[in-house]
């Protein structure tokens, strides 16, 4: 077995650049480990120390720990990871990464990226985009679909034992600076939804939507590797803790964006992942509980680190998310180009729900009951197989069990037949309905729809020329001109909610 010594005379090493034969290195500390950062290359040395929920004090822990990291991470950033390095003291005493000698540590090795590339660092700027959030939700939900199933884990009593680790961790921490935990209204309410959910936790195991995940999925370790979005850091010290549902893992990312003040964000990604992993809407329902449970992992490590300004944002963050709200559906309806998905999109993360409201749209679930990627074009066969009453039907069940779950709606079709706008309005089943139908000159939306790239809408300027306004809508619906810009669109729908 390897020898420990100071683990500082490594430290000293690597930060001077002595132990790679370059010049002095950028060293950053994390929570766990020690970043030393060279021109191409970033080596990354297991912190010397025992945490309540990882013990990294020998040199043989923190080998396997970095085994186990460059195993998870080749699977999600193999262009970023290349090898796990013994640090050896050398005959004449120098400590080097790789070559012969006395091994007394070890250290990943990452091709570095650019300064600026995390999209932590991309939000602190204010450049973070729903465009990078969205390629960020789709990266997650295709590394979920590679991941093989497990049913051994993600039970109730999983997350059970989590929550006790948290209040453990609270506890030792809070100790350590004379302090009694802060946190037991917030354990005693997850601990409340957790009872309140398990049924449905263990129906989604057995359904197979249990993986071993990233485990540790928000924005400091999300970047932007050679123009893609890549996660990366994925959470190797304890395969137990990155083992349960699949929105346990990507909740990190949503509870992140939340705790930022970024809630149109939260909301894209949400929507994104959802359509993108083939979610069901009931599983809308386990979203207070998984990010309220992301919150309470951060707010205990910051009590460990002494952090009492973040843990106390992150406890409250906890409560809000698990506060009972009702949801609520809004049916958005409209000829081609009046604007319809932009102002769902901008109003979205301003309803009722953890991340707001669920989009549901017909151009989507059109294109996702044939088959084909949102972008491709549908041809008239395909619009006649997949008929128009049934994408509707789809759109009023999904929305019912959304509601069902606790998710607010927003429903977004044209809705120029009578029967649809009454199938979406009996979907509300008691939930508050708000219906909103948007006018603008025959002009203007022709030109929005000519102007349209990359959009999931097969409408064209000639379909939208030929469209004809309803005759009758019921008081359920609300006309507003949609000529205005969406800014202001919203500023008076919500204040018409009030």
């Amino acid at each position: 077995m390897p020898k420990d010594i100071d683990q500082q005379a490594v430290v000293r090493a690597l930060e001077s650049g002595a132990a790679t034969g370059q010049g002095p290195l950028k060293r950053i500390d994390t929570h766990m480990s020690h970043l030393f950062l060279g021109e191409n290359r970033v080596y990354k040395l297991k912190q010397n120390r025992r945490h309540p929920f990882a013990d990294m004090s020998t040199v043989e822990a923190r080998r396997q720990s970095c085994e186990a990291e460059l195993a998870i991470n080749k699977a999600l950033a193999p262009d970023l990871y290349e090898a796990v390095l013994p640090v050896v003291r050398a005959a004449d005493g120098a400590i080097r990464v790789g070559g012969e000698g006395e091994v007394v540590d070890w250290v990943v090795t990452m091709r570095r990226f650019p300064d600026g590339a995390l999209l932590d660092e991309i939000a602190r700027a204010g450049r973070l985009t729903p465009e990078l959030v969205h390629e960020a939700a789709e990266q997650v939900a295709a590394f979920h679909a590679r991941l093989p199933h497990r049913t051994d884990a993600g039970h109730a009593a999983d997350y059970r034992r989590i929550l006790e680790g948290l209040r453990r961790t609270e506890a030792e921490g809070a100790a350590a600076l004379g302090l009694q935990p802060g946190s037991e209204a917030l354990f005693a309410a997850l601990e409340q939804e957790l009872a309140r959910q398990s049924p449905r936790i263990e129906a989604r195991r057995e359904a197979g939507w249990v993986r071993r995940g990233h485990g540790d999925l928000h924005l400091r370790n999300i970047c932007v590797y050679q123009g893609r979005v890549t996660p990366f850091d994925a959470l190797e010290f304890d395969p137990v803790l990155a083992t349960g549902d699949v929105l346990y893992d990507v909740a990190f990312l949503f509870m992140d964006l939340r705790a930022r003040g970024l809630d149109d964000l939260a909301n894209a990604a949400m929507n994104r992942y959802w359509d993108a992993a083939g979610q069901a809407e009931d599983a809308l329902a386990l979203l207070p509980l998984f990010m309220a449970l992301r919150a309470t992992i951060r707010m205990a490590v910051a009590v460990e680190a002494g952090d009492l300004t973040d843990s106390a944002r992150y406890r409250q963050l906890g409560l809000e998310l698990l506060a009972p709200a009702r949801a609520r559906l809004m049916a958005i309806g409209g000829l081609s180009g009046t604007g319809k998905s932009t102002l769902a999109r901008a109003l979205a993360p301003r309803l009722p729900g953890p991340c707001g409201a669920r989009l549901l749209r017909t151009d989507l679930l059109r294109k996702a009951l044939a088959g084909v990627r949102p972008t491709e074009r549908l041809s008239e066969a395909a619009y006649r197989q997949v008929g128009r009453a049934n994408v509707y039907q789809v759109l009023a069940r999904r929305a019912r069990e959304a509601l069902a779950a606790g998710g607010s709606v927003i429903a977004d079709a044209t809705y120029r037949e009578d029967a649809p706008r009454a199938e979406i309005e009996a979907a509300g089943g008691g939930h508050p309905f708000t219906g909103l139908w948007l006018q603008a000159p025959t002009a203007v939306r022709v030109a929005r729809v000519a102007g349209r790239r990359g959009d999931a809408s097969d409408a064209t300027p000639e379909i939208a020329a030929a469209q004809v306004e309803p005759q009758h809508l019921s008081p359920d619906w609300r006309v507003l001109d949609a000529s205005p810009g969406v800014e202001a669109l919203v500023a008076e729908i919500l204040a018409a909610q009030v």
